[in-house]
């Protein structure tokens, strides 16, 4: 997926790139001699505005996560779910272990009278640790579906914004860059991070208030 994404980029400045060329070539086939040509044809890359000339954007996902309320709401209630299944596993493996220490004072102080009443509590000791190890498969199952709950929440929040954002269609194509993974280099004019949080917490805020 990464080698993808970074062919996606290597496709996309090579079309602005093939834009230049034939811009150029146009200018020098219409003079007839490039020696001729007048300075107001030439397009000059450093005094035009990248989305002049493509009209692509790209948002930081990270900067995003961490400053649209949303996603810092989804944050916290995934964390207070992830303290409480902690929570309760670890009262479960510590109900265990005092259980487990107190079999092993009573067989060493030679408190089972018989060998049915030794091999019962055995058996209630490994029921007990089985169901520990299930308890945390349940509970780390929980969490994850509980997170890609969100993040489906959250793709589908930001989706929808999207939709809105650029009605106008003045962007063709809006990347997302996480960890500098999708966009190696980018000037930093085509950067809608902040522009986009701020008006997701607006739009988020206004829907706050209708509940």
């Amino acid at each position: 997926m990464k080698y993808f994404n970074s062919l996606c980029v290597a496709v996309i400045a090579f079309a602005i790139l093939s834009f230049y060329g034939c811009k150029g070539n146009q200018s020098s086939q219409e003079s007839g001699d490039s020696s001729s040509v007048e300075a107001g044809n030439v397009v000059d890359s450093a005094s035009v505005e990248p989305s002049s000339v493509f009209p692509v954007a790209y948002v930081d996902v990270d900067s995003l996560l961490l400053e649209y309320d949303f996603a810092k709401e989804l944050n916290e209630v995934l964390l207070k779910r992830q303290e409480k299944s902690r929570k309760e596993l670890t009262n479960a493996q510590m109900k265990f272990q005092k259980d487990y220490e107190a079999f092993q004072k009573k067989y060493q102080a030679g408190g089972f009278l018989t060998e049915a009443t030794l091999q019962s509590e055995q058996n209630n000791l490994l029921k007990q640790d089985q169901e520990l190890q299930l308890l945390e498969k349940k509970l780390a199952k929980e969490l994850m579906d509980e997170q890609q709950k969100m993040n489906v929440q959250l793709r589908d929040t930001v989706a929808a914004f999207f939709k809105v954002y650029n009605a106008d269609k003045r962007f063709k194509l809006i990347l997302s860059n996480a960890n500098s993974d999708n966009v190696l280099f980018a000037d930093e004019a085509l950067n809608i991070t902040h522009e986009v949080v701020e008006q997701l917490n607006l739009r988020y805020a206004a829907q706050q208030k209708t509940k």
